[in-house]
């Protein structure tokens, strides 16, 4: 009888040992394998098609999400092309080039960070998870959801944010240079006329300005003449500051820029920072529309947050955007990035459909999703 049951307990702890190799070895290929090797491919241009999901599986993605995705909203996204989606380009085979060599190469672990919205566009920045390739910036045609070209990035920022300078015709960039916190820029017309195939070079940065008072540009938006930026943080508070950017550009590194020259000079300060807010960890993107503030909050294969807040006129220096400042927050899939608002449309990014993270499809979005605003307001006070 003894015999009989230690052979039974031998026999569950060879099948708890083979499950827990079993599960370490696919912990080991998700979380470390595919972060550190991109897989091989026949493509040898930008993708355009989703790398996950059909429409109709996003929409049951999404659906399933019902506090944020109303009977209103659903009726109106059901109306629009692709359920108000937008497919992100890239994520299976990204042009760019070999950060070591600056020859054309196919990268297909490009991962999503920032976004904004232009009057006839969406940019969106990515990176290459493996560090082996230059960043770039993919451009969507806004009516029409088609992909137009990427634009190939001088260096390998992290691109956590992007911000359209709409009354300045630029395009603001997340960047880290030589040890400090920094912010580059495009200018629209050089996006527009940027055709890699003709250069073969990436798209030198007009201007890079130094960030004083942020550990990280890791996100941004533009709002009326000012630049807000913040900085990630795994467990601990962080802070948004708040930028002027009212000044001239340089015209004689105009000049150079329009020859395509690729050094790049550094100047000061944007501006001294006005104003400052602590903010809750784990914040990915932020927007700023009228009275409100929107966060975007996310980590890992957790649901994400969309917090909103009502940012009245402020007359302190300082101020505090934490959970209890709140006026609703959305429970929203894992792995939501930058937000951004224009043409009375939210838009929301995600990061899940890259190759490093989509290993595990449950509940991953491939796609820019377009909400209308008032959908979103409109239900702020309905507790």
């Amino acid at each position: 009888m003894r015999s009989q049951k230690r052979k039974g307990v031998r026999i569950w702890m060879h099948l708890l040992l083979a499950w827990i190799l079993l599960a370490g070895c696919f912990w080991f290929y998700i979380v470390v394998y595919r972060s550190v090797n991109e897989p091989v491919t026949w493509l040898e241009r930008t993708n355009t098609s989703p790398a996950v999901h059909t429409v109709s599986e996003i929409r049951q993605i999404l659906t399933g999400y019902k506090e944020f995705f109303s009977e209103d909203m659903v009726k109106h996204l059901s109306a629009e092309r692709s359920f108000g989606t937008y497919v992100i380009p890239g994520l299976k085979a990204a042009k760019t080039v070999d950060s070591k060599t600056g020859i054309t190469d196919i990268c297909t672990s490009m991962t999503p960070q920032g976004m904004d919205v232009t009057e006839d566009s969406i940019f969106v920045s990515a990176y290459c998870h493996t560090k082996r390739h230059n960043s770039v910036l993919f451009e969507i045609d806004k009516k029409t959801g088609r992909f137009v070209k990427e634009i190939i990035m001088p260096n390998q920022t992290h691109a956590g944010g992007i911000a359209y300078d709409n009354l300045k015709q630029m395009l603001w960039v997340s960047d880290y240079v030589d040890g400090q916190v920094a912010v580059s820029l495009y200018t629209m017309e050089a996006l527009e006329n940027y055709q890699y195939d003709k250069t073969k070079k990436p798209l030198p940065f007009l201007e890079t300005h130094i960030l004083e008072g942020l550990a990280r540009n890791s996100f941004m938006a533009f709002r009326g003449g000012n630049l807000y930026a913040g900085y990630f943080s795994l467990s601990g508070d962080s802070i948004i500051n708040r930028y002027s950017v009212d000044f001239e550009l340089n015209e004689q590194n105009k000049e150079a820029y329009e020859e395509m020259d690729e050094d790049r000079e550094f100047f000061g300060n944007v501006a001294i920072d006005q104003e400052w807010a602590d903010i809750l960890s784990q914040v990915q993107g932020l927007e700023v529309f009228g009275n409100y503030l929107f966060l975007s909050q996310s980590y890992g294969y957790a649901d994400s947050k969309l917090r909103i807040y009502n940012r009245s006129v402020v007359e302190t220096e300082k101020y505090s955007l934490k959970k209890k400042e709140e006026i609703k927050s959305f429970t929203l899939p894992n792995r939501m990035e930058q937000i951004c608002i224009q043409g009375g449309k939210l838009y929301l990014l995600f990061e899940s459909g890259a190759y490093a993270y989509r290993g595990i499809p449950v509940n991953c979005v491939d796609r820019i999703i377009s909400v209308d605003l008032s959908d979103v307001l409109s239900q702020l006070d309905e507790d």
